[in-house]
């Protein structure tokens, strides 16, 4: 089995449609930066926690990730830097990105960084 790193996008539709708790069989396989969470999945109120229960959550961004998100936003000034922070864990980690931002896709596509949708996810039976 592959190594996903989920974007916030993956994860609130996966929240949404009930399918988020599914991941947590597999949850070694499964990461979201800390960061994320407390930034970007505050809302609403349980959405942190059932994502904390889900997955596993990555407690401190290395210096060496912060400063490829960084050089990410630098190129692409339309992304978010949550978005360049899950290009930069794919990158230098090898994940897998789970998104369904079509624009992180296109960007992810010119790193040769592979990306899977919430619908592939479902259809391909990851989890």
């Amino acid at each position: 089995m592959k190594y996903f790193y989920c974007d916030s996008c993956f994860l609130i539709s996966f929240y949404q449609n009930g399918n988020l708790e599914s991941l947590s069989k597999f949850k070694d396989h499964f990461f979201v930066s800390k960061t994320q969470i407390e930034c970007e999945l505050i809302k609403p109120l349980d959405l942190a926690t059932a994502v904390k229960k889900s997955i596993t959550v990555i407690e401190k961004d290395r210096d060496e990730i912060i400063n490829k998100a960084k050089e990410i936003c630098d190129l692409y000034e339309t992304l978010s830097f949550f978005d360049c922070l899950c290009m930069a864990y794919s990158s230098l980690d090898n994940y897998c990105l789970l998104t369904d931002d079509k624009a992180l896709i296109k960007k992810c596509a010119l790193h040769n960084i592979e990306t899977i949708t919430s619908k592939d996810v479902l259809i391909k039976q990851i989890v």
